[in-house]
C-alpha cells in the first residue's frame, strides 16, 4: 500500500463504488455426492423422459457441463428462483469444447436448458458420461457437487468496459479527458499492480452474475448485447488427488453470457458461449 499513489487509490475506490454488486460464487465440493436434481458439474444430468434431449447438428447427444438447482441455491432476481438451469456442449471432435475457435458464433455447439419445474421421481437416463467420451472433447473431467454462495464482487481490469469507466472517473477527478490511452498507461507500475491484484478479486472463480474474469482480454464479441454473466467455470485441480476436475485448454475458463432482458424473461435461446486460456 505504501507505494500506491493517492490518485490510484481514489480511482480504485470509485470503481468499486460504481461496480460492486451481488453475485453467486460456485464452490466445487468433492466431499458431497450430488443428487440427480442437484447443483453439480458433469455426470448424468436431470432429464424428464418425455422431453427431447439436447443434440448437436449431427444428431449426437450433447454433454452437460453443469446444472444449478435454482431453489436449493437460493438464487435471486434476475435469475430464476425455481427449477433447474443446465449448460450443454457438443462433443463433436471437429470442435473444441463445442466451439469452432474459442467462441460459438452461431449458437450450434451448445445449449442452455431451463426446466421450470423439477420432477423428483425422474430416474437417471442413459446419456453420455465422462467415461464414454474422449477427455479432450470436454473441459469437465468428473462429476462434482456445487455449493452456491452469495457474495459481493466488483469489476476487474480485463473487463471490456473497464477502460472507458477508468477514464470517465479520471476526467471527473482531474478535469482532463484522455481518449487515446489504456488505463495502465496512465498509472505507474506499483499502481497497475495494485489494480490488477485488488479489483475484481478473487482472480479465479466459478460464478453466476457479477463480472467475468478472463485469462486475456474480454472475449465477448458484442458486450452491449451479452451484458450479463450467466455462468463462468474455471479450470481446477482436485483437492483430493490433484488430478484435473475442470480444464479449459491451458488453465482457462468457460463463459455463458445472456442479455439481461432475456434473462428476466427466462429466455435462454440467445446466449453467447466462449472460452479462453492463458
Amino acid at each position: 500500500m505504501e507505494n500506491v499513489s493517492e490518485r490510484a487509490l481514489r480511482i480504485a475506490e470509485e470503481i468499486n463504488r460504481r461496480t460492486t454488486c451481488e453475485h453467486y460464487r460456485l464452490v466445487l465440493n468433492e466431499e458431497r455426492q450430488p443428487a440427480i436434481t442437484g447443483s453439480k458439474i458433469g455426470g448424468i444430468p436431470y432429464w424428464p423422459a418425455d422431453k427431447e434431449f439436447p443434440v448437436d447438428e449431427k444428431g449426437n447427444k450433447m454433454l452437460m457441463v453443469m446444472q444449478i438447482n435454482c431453489a436449493e441455491a437460493g438464487l435471486g432476481s434476475p435469475l430464476p428462483q425455481q427449477g433447474l438451469l443446465q449448460w450443454f456442449i457438443s462433443l463433436d471432435s471437429e470442435l473444441m469444447y463445442g466451439c469452432k475457435g474459442n467462441y460459438d458464433d452461431d449458437g450450434k455447439g451448445f445449449k442452455i436448458v431451463y426446466h421450470e419445474r423439477i420432477d423428483e421421481n425422474v430416474a437417471p437416463l442413459d446419456v453420455p458420461t465422462h467415461n464414454s467420451v474422449e477427455e479432450q472433447l470436454t473441459p469437465v473431467k468428473r462429476e462434482v457437487a456445487i455449493d452456491v454462495v452469495a457474495e459481493e464482487t466488483s469489476m476487474g481490469v480485463n473487463n471490456g468496459l473497464f477502460n472507458n469507466m477508468f477514464f470517465d472517473i479520471v476526467k471527473e477527478i482531474t478535469g482532463v479527458e484522455h481518449t487515446d490511452k489504456m488505463w495502465y498507461e496512465y498509472l505507474d507500475n506499483d499502481d497497475c499492480l495494485y489494480f490488477e491484484k485488488n479489483l475484481g478479486m478473487p482472480r479465479s472463480r466459478h460464478q453466476m452474475l457479477g463480472y467475468p474474469v478472463f485469462s486475456q482480454d474480454d472475449a465477448r464479441r458484442n458486450i452491449s448485447r451479452d451484458d450479463t454473466l450467466l455462468f463462468q467455470l474455471d479450470s481446477q485441480f482436485s483437492t483430493v488427488d490433484r488430478k484435473e476436475v475442470v480444464m479449459w485448454g491451458d488453465m482457462g475458463s468457460g463463459f455463458i453470457f445472456i442479455n439481461r432482458e432475456d434473462l428476466a424473461a427466462l429466455d435462454f435461446s440467445r446466449c453467447y458461449y466462449c472460452w479462453d486460456c492463458g
